[in-house]
């Protein structure tokens, strides 16, 4: 790594000192800097080690066939990289994902603006079990600028379409794992999502895409946006295949200090997928323990589902989008679940609390660790440090102003990150308190549909503008850790027109905690009794 502290001098002592407005006494100076000398002495020899993470088995998980397919090839500019990973161990070819073509979300995805020679010396906690499952890895999707925006047009190799009007937003930031699963050259993905990055293309492309429970799915081997809101999990064209692809990768994995109290070992996952075919068998999808005073131990009760007020009610709501969630929601009435309206004013904050809170991402560019245990990628931390001018002038808009208000906000509201958190807590314990009520709350991902893609080198505030309310129903649950999952509910016409230009629509279902069984029995019975597309 190129970085190297100066050596230390008493007029470095003092410089050192004041970018905090302090000075260091003269009769203790001398002390002070032969004590910040060996202070960087100890650095320097760290910095000499050779670093450690967790090795990657070539032999049994061989890389082969890697390019990047040409245009022909890759009409909505979905795929970053082709390759092909598979495990070369036999038993790897019974396990519950056998032949399976799964794709990755790439968040460095900058190479020929930013870097092109960053090469991963670790896998991913999520690769290796899907491996192990029998999966075949066969590319890298391509994914928005430094994983930071909701809308398809940041990345390096340009625009991602979207498959029902390639002009428009497939959504973001895993824009090309969404649209690879859509079009079927993909049966699996894995996103990330920090704000709405699984949700939001989902939504968009007409799929299903599940935040799981903060720490369910290790994030071990992935690159961090910031480390209280980064989740990983499935984005598939159906529910049960998103059941198959969590139950492979979710549970500790003993690297990933995420993974709160609470979080089960992969021994002790629910087997999604059986639990759901059994009651699928019974016709007992919509219903659940007896955990209420009028219901017996043993038996069970309809599902009680509640709409959340406050998440319809946005102003960016599209009156179409939300007509449409409303008429599938009142679907899950008929099909013999209690649906009630329910508040929570504080849904209402969320989205400011998460711009502020958003801030501290701007560590992760600076090459500042969280202090947390985990497995850190020191290799893509000395690709990206130091900056320059170059590097800076080639992010995207919304990634280089978010360096800049994070260093602004360490200047001068460096008290404001440890208050968002503890917001962030009182906005978890009243969505608790309604999910006390209900099983689940249901709301529109979205607050409208695919949008039409503004050019890369639109003015800076024409995205902001543009986006701006795209995710208010989905970073609340980044910031609170509640599991949640985006299903195809619909289609509507944008509201500038055509009228026969259909866009999907997503609905999101919220959970409890480790509840995940709840939200895909609840899918899974809407999705088995309504085909989306026609409504």
């Amino acid at each position: 790594m190129s970085l190297r502290g100066p050596p230390v001098t008493t007029e470095l002592l003092q410089q050192t000192a004041a970018k905090v407005g302090l000075h260091v006494p003269d009769h203790i100076a001398e002390d002070f800097t032969s004590m910040l000398a060996s202070s960087r002495e100890a650095m320097e020899e760290v910095a000499a080690l050779d670093d450690f993470l967790p090795p990657v088995n070539l032999e049994r998980f061989p890389r082969t066939d890697m390019f990047r397919p040409p245009p022909q090839e890759n009409p909505f500019n979905a795929w970053a990289t082709k390759v092909t990973v598979q495990s070369s161990d036999p038993d790897s070819a019974l396990g519950s994902l056998a032949g399976k073509k799964v794709v990755l979300k790439f968040p460095a995805n900058l190479e020929r603006k930013f870097f092109s020679d960053w090469i991963p010396i670790t896998d991913a906690t999520v690769v290796t079990r899907i491996l192990e499952a029998g999966g075949i890895i066969t590319g890298k999707a391509t994914c928005e600028n430094f994983c930071a925006y909701g809308v398809s047009n940041t990345a390096a190799h340009g625009p991602v379409g979207n498959p029902y009007d390639k002009t428009r937003s497939a959504g973001g930031s895993t824009s090309g794992c969404g649209v690879l699963v859509s079009i079927g050259e993909a049966d699996m993905a894995i996103g990330g999502d920090q704000g709405g990055s699984i949700r939001i293309p989902a939504s968009h492309v007409g799929i299903v895409g599940l935040k799981p429970t903060f720490g369910l799915v290790p994030y071990t081997g992935i690159a961090s946006n910031e480390i209280s809101v980064d989740h990983t999990g499935p984005m598939t064209r159906d529910v049960l295949s998103n059941a198959e692809l969590l139950k492979v990768i979710a549970g500790v994995d003993g690297m990933d200090d995420r993974q709160l109290a609470g979080t089960p070992f992969p021994s002790q996952v629910p087997n999604y997928p059986a639990l759901l075919t059994a009651a699928r068998t019974a016709r007992a999808l919509l219903e659940v323990g007896g955990k209420t005073p009028d219901v017996a131990p043993g038996d069970t009760r309809k599902l009680r589902i509640g709409i959340l007020k406050e998440g319809e009610t946005l102003q960016v709501m599209d009156p179409r989008v939300l007509s449409c969630v409303r008429k599938a929601v009142e679907r899950f009435g008929e099909l013999g679940a209690e649906v009630v309206e329910i508040s929570v004013p504080e849904h209402t904050q969320a989205m400011l609390i998460g711009r502020v809170h958003r801030l501290t991402q701007s560590n992760n560019l600076l090459g500042r660790s969280s202090g947390t245990r985990q497995v850190y990628l020191t290799d893509l931390t000395e690709k990206i440090l130091p900056w320059t001018q170059d590097k800076f002038e080639k992010l995207f808009s919304n990634s280089s102003i978010g360096l800049l208000q994070g260093v602004y906000a360490d200047e001068y509201y460096p008290h404001l990150h440890g208050k968002t958190h503890n917001l962030i807590r009182k906005l978890r314990f009243a969505y608790d308190k309604a999910l006390s009520d209900v099983d689940l709350l249901v709301m529109p991902t979205l607050p409208w549909v695919a949008k039409t893609l503004l050019p890369q080198d639109a003015p800076p505030l024409a995205h902001f503008k543009e986006s701006f309310g795209l995710t208010a129903n989905t970073v609340p649950f980044n910031l609170t850790g509640h599991p949640a999952l985006s299903i195809p509910c619909g289609m509507c016409s944008p509201p500038e027109g055509p009228e026969d230009l259909r866009l999907p629509v997503g609905m999101q279902l919220v959970g409890k905690y480790h509840d995940e069984l709840t939200l895909y029995k609840a899918a899974l019975a809407w999705s088995d009794a309504y085909d989306w597309k026609s409504m």
